[in-house]
């Protein structure tokens, strides 16, 4: 970034420095103003976007453990009746089928948690 501030500043001195001295055609001096301008257009964009990027990743509230898992969809890697295990955003965990048996491979979605098990009921969409 600090790259792209002084290689445009020293374009702008040279245009200035030639624009004095009268060595610089008009047309070549115009064209010189536009491109550094559009330079400086990209520039103030990325820029601004950068700190949009920066700003909502402070703001975001962090989401771990309990918080993540509830409600999280996943898949039972073996028969649930009623303890078996699941696999839930890419880690697997001991889970307890709440309503009625879970056979393995049948998607599940995470209804609550109890101590280090997930209490988990049988869902339609896919993990």
């Amino acid at each position: 970034m600090h790259a792209w501030i002084a290689l445009i500043a020293a374009i702008g001195i040279l245009v200035v420095a030639a624009t004095i001295t009268g060595t610089a055609s008009s047309e070549a001096t115009s064209q010189i103003t536009i491109a550094l301008v559009i330079i400086a257009a990209v520039i103030l964009a990325i820029s601004a976007w950068l700190v949009y990027a920066a700003a909502k990743a402070q703001l975001t509230k962090v989401k771990t453990g309990k918080e993540a898992l509830i409600g999280a969809a996943g898949v039972a890697v073996t028969d649930l009746k009623p303890k078996g295990e699941i696999r839930v955003n890419g880690e697997f965990w001991e889970a307890i089928a709440k309503d009625a048996p879970i056979s393995n491979g049948q998607p599940v979605k995470v209804v609550g948690m109890e101590g280090m098990f997930l209490q988990v009921k049988p869902s339609e969409e896919k993990a």
